[in-house]
């Protein structure tokens, strides 16, 4: 119901907006002329309850992102459909339809975030759920369901086969007790077991369907794709289906002309900003306006790189006299190749900079002439490449470096040199154009929160 409702209003909203823009402003058509088609309103939660999104828990966010965008527009297909069967009023303006229909795929998911945002601050809306495992199981579910409002599980407890651990506390959740505790905790309320799928314990899960109407399989998988994964009956036995997005030669298509469309628009839009952004350079520190350095690309290519100088001119003299001088900066940066406070940062426009990620700007024209793309991981220096594995030089090859990642949405400027083989495997491996507008949504929010860049 919640959710229904957030739709709805999501929907109105949109349709506000393209009477608004369109048939109050350009035709000064009265809204009385579109009260009538707002009962067939009722075909988009219909069209959303089909595929899954009430309450949608456990789809992850770029699937849910996917079927909304579907179910969206089927809806609004039936929606003209409908008015043309029963000779709705001529006087309806397609430009007003198409504006709200392109305002409604933003506005529904956005209205969604929101609503989960705030939903899953009461208990009665997060749906209870206990997890089965050894403790670094059970810790990295814990942190993986609880990072994702979209899920809908709160975790209430844990199941451990290893007797020595009840009564334990892993990331603030108690460990009950054994397997066998999973059908009082379902009548009790918890009817979702998140397990781990141990061949050793395979009988007993079994017999919890008895007891317990909903198991989730749970297993970090790092070496195959997690998105778009679909389940087979090869003849009674259970087979998994993964797609590699990256052959599709459709996709990269895509990806390509988003990155044309966007970066362009973004450009002309940016022009101004980088002018004055390059003026304030110039008078804090004298010397070039732009840093121009060769980074790695598609296929190991290397490619000029160009960013707003954010750091001063002899800024790695600099380095290497305070890393000499400091140990504790010199484990700093062997650990994160960079600095938290670093001293070669232009003060106060560097900072400001960096912090609003206005340094990367000009890698907008990378991203024109093709040598990155809007969303990849993000190219780094030689220096920087030399700490990473071979494999994973590899891997990151195969596509073009973003000017936003994964890595950078998920944690900004504190990442680890771990936690950015572990982000951007994961976008190669599960890379989709769905993934990609998620990333440069909320990039935006990243940006203007000022969170701090890489």
């Amino acid at each position: 119901m919640v959710l229904s409702m957030s739709d709805m209003g999501a929907l109105v909203l949109s349709f506000a907006c393209g009477y608004a823009a369109w048939s109050h402003l350009v035709l000064a058509q009265p809204l009385s002329a579109y009260v009538e088609v707002l009962p067939l309103l009722w075909l988009f939660p219909v069209a959303y309850a089909v595929v899954g999104l009430y309450p949608g828990f456990g789809l992850g966010v770029v699937e849910t992102l996917r079927r909304q965008f579907y179910s969206t527009s089927l809806a609004f297909l039936a929606l003209a459909a409908a008015s043309f069967v029963f000779k709705a009023d001529p006087r309806y303006s397609r430009v007003t339809f198409t504006i709200t229909w392109v305002v409604a795929l933003a506005m529904v998911p956005l209205m969604r975030s929101f609503t989960l945002s705030v939903a899953k601050r009461f208990r009665w809306w997060l749906e209870p759920a206990v997890v089965f495992g050894t403790l670094p199981q059970i810790a990295l579910t814990i942190r993986s369901v609880g990072s994702v409002d979209s899920l809908g599980y709160e975790i209430v407890g844990a199941l451990c086969q290893d007797e020595r651990m009840f009564g334990r506390y892993v990331q603030g959740v108690q460990i009950l007790g054994g397997l066998r505790l999973g059908p009082e905790l379902a009548r009790r309320g918890a009817t979702t077991l998140l397990a781990w799928d141990n061949p050793t314990v395979t009988s007993e899960l079994s017999g919890l369907q008895e007891h317990i109407y909903h198991i989730v399989f749970v297993r970090e998988e790092g070496q195959l794709p997690i998105e778009r994964v679909q389940m087979r009956n090869l003849g009674g036995v259970l087979g998994i289906e993964f797609t590699n997005e990256l052959l599709r030669r459709d996709n990269q298509i895509i990806k390509r002309a988003i990155d044309l469309v966007l970066s362009a628009i973004g450009l002309l839009i940016a022009a101004p900003i980088i002018v004055l952004c390059g003026i304030a350079i110039k008078i804090a520190d004298p010397g070039p306006t732009f840093f121009v350095q060769q980074r790695e690309g598609l296929n190991g290519r290397k490619f000029a790189v160009w960013k707003l100088r954010s750091m001063r001119s002899d800024a790695e003299a600099r380095l290497a006299d305070i890393l000499s001088r400091d140990p504790g900066l010199l484990k700093e940066w062997q650990h994160n190749v960079k600095l938290t406070h670093d001293p070669r940062l232009i003060p106060v426009i560097g900072n400001w900079l960096r912090r609003f990620s206005l340094d990367e700007l000009p890698q907008l024209w990378n991203v024109i002439v093709g040598d990155m793309s809007l969303v990849g991981p993000r190219p780094f220096p030689e220096y920087h490449l030399r700490i990473l594995s071979p494999e994973f030089r590899r891997i990151r090859s195969r596509v073009r470096p973003g000017l936003t990642g994964m890595w950078q949405i998920a944690v900004r400027s504190k990442g680890t040199v771990a936690e950015q083989e572990r982000f951007d495997k994961y976008y190669v491996k599960n890379w989709s154009v769905w993934l990609d507008i998620y990333l440069m949504a909320r990039t935006v929010s990243a940006v203007l929160s000022g969170r701090g860049a890489c």
